[in-house]
């Protein structure tokens, strides 16, 4: 049998084996791949458009099998916290990116998953950060310091810069030299981009290993591993305690052996850390002084709310956390996230096998007018009252919102981030006024949602 005649024939069994199931609407085989290049370059405008056409959730091939992509809040619930025991996260991510910054809480899964959570869970409840406040502040407020103005300034790379610093202080609390910084930002940033594109090219990744793709962003890694080692031997040699994450996660022992992590284990987590810690709040950070800086009214109400709040203050104040949800329910940080089921399962009038993926489009629900009222809107005072006149409809209000995923595995670090976030806002807004500019932004959407260019104007206010 040639080989067009052994295609056929696997397309056509597969075809049978997939049409006993109940799929949602979606496109056939050869329209998916059709649609492949638009999808690879811009991502979000397809699968919005797919909703528009096809409904909240629907269906596309991924190779030989059917993929489900939903932005339905029952359904994302449903995959994310009532029947999570049947979900994994898939290889997509805890192989490709799990190759570069190892088996940590990001790309691991199952019992090793749940065993390093319970580990490190206790080192992040709002008590344990508090003592990380402090090295918040004290690393804004140098920053802002020596912040550029001018009448066009860039602020993605400055907010890329700030939440580096911040996220190295918090873990280490050290002065980490100059290039070895550099290195681990580039990594962090280089990576992401790379798993990216072999993800949504996935045939081309002979073409990636080939042309020394794989390799250079393994060398990359090993650097920063070896980075990271160092620093980690330098703490366990010393006698002094920091007080940071890095102690906290040296110092953490397993419920059931009373033993640490090894140093591979710490050094995974740390680069997990790192990864879901830093570029994630650098572009929230950048997408709201960018909505700020197009809604005086809400900047001006902002500043008038948060004057001479200690940082303490700031982190619980509801005006800065009305602000900061706002901005990520428009540019949500993890724009989609994807679960793998490990048992055939039904949801509503679906029915679909073990091993079909579950893409969740939360940046597709955020955005739609069926859960929240003038979606498009920048209005945060729709969460200073979830049912007001702007808030999510009351039906849906709990469910429509995932700026960190949710379940069990909801983000490790979200207080962390949120807290980072308030401190700089509020130091922010009291000593710059910012302006919008022309250049309207590019959504570059990798694992996190990255902006292309955000060039606002800024100058220094007097003191209030």
């Amino acid at each position: 049998m040639n080989e067009e005649l052994v295609l056929l024939k696997s397309i056509c069994d597969n075809s049978y084996y997939l049409n006993s199931y109940k799929y949602p609407n979606g496109y056939s085989f050869f329209d998916t791949y059709r649609r492949a290049l638009r999808l690879v370059n811009n991502p979000i405008e397809v699968m919005v458009e797919s909703v528009k056409k096809l409904g909240d959730t629907y269906s596309v091939y991924s190779g030989f099998n059917r993929m489900i992509l939903t932005q339905d809040p029952e359904f994302i619930e449903y995959v994310l916290k009532k029947n999570h025991k049947n979900y994994h996260k898939s290889r997509m991510v805890s192989q490709k990116l799990g190759r570069f910054i190892g088996h940590g809480l990001l790309t691991s899964n199952g019992s090793y998953w749940l065993r390093q959570r319970r580990l490190i869970q206790p080192g992040f409840h709002i008590q344990k950060i508090q003592g990380l406040y402090a090295i918040m502040k004290k690393t804004v407020d140098d920053f802002l310091l020596k912040f550029p103005v001018g009448k066009e300034v860039e602020i993605y790379p400055l907010m890329n810069r700030l939440s580096f610093e911040i996220v190295t202080r918090t873990l280490f609390d050290i002065d980490m030299p100059e290039q070895s910084s550099n290195d681990l930002g580039n990594f962090i940033s280089d990576v992401q981009e790379f798993v990216i594109r072999d993800i949504r090219q996935p045939h081309l990744s002979w073409w990636q290993v080939l042309s020394g793709e794989v390799s250079k962003n393994m060398r990359k890694a090993i650097n920063a591993r070896s980075i990271l080692t160092a620093i980690i031997r330098q703490r366990k040699a010393s006698s002094q305690k920091f007080n940071d994450l890095l102690d906290m996660l040296l110092d953490a022992r397993y419920e059931d052996s009373g033993e640490p992590m090894n140093e591979e284990q710490v050094l995974d987590e740390i680069l997990i850390l790192m990864i879901a810690g830093y570029e994630t709040t650098a572009n929230a950070l950048s997408w709201t002084l960018y909505l700020l800086a197009n809604h005086s009214e809400e900047l001006e109400k902002l500043r008038q709310s948060t004057k001479g709040l200690s940082f303490d203050e700031s982190v619980r104040h509801p005006g800065l956390a009305a602000v900061i949800n706002e901005s990520m329910r428009l540019y949500p940080p993890a724009w989609v996230s994807d679960r793998v089921a490990l048992a055939d399962d039904k949801f509503k009038g679906y029915s679909f096998p073990k091993g079909t993926i579950i893409v969740l489009f939360y940046y597709g629900l955020h955005r739609s007018e069926h859960y929240w009222t003038n979606a498009s809107l920048f209005k945060p005072d729709r969460f200073g009252s979830p049912t007001g006149s702007h808030g999510p409809k009351p039906e849906n209000s709990s469910a429509a919102y995932y700026p960190f995923g949710g379940g069990p595995r909801l983000c490790i670090g979200n207080n962390f981030a949120l807290a980072e976030m308030a401190i700089f806002l509020q130091a922010f807004v009291h000593q710059f006024e910012i302006q919008p500019t022309m250049v309207i932004p590019r959504i570059n959407p990798l694992i996190t949602l990255r902006p292309d260019k955000i060039m606002l104007g800024i100058s220094r206010r007097m003191a209030d």
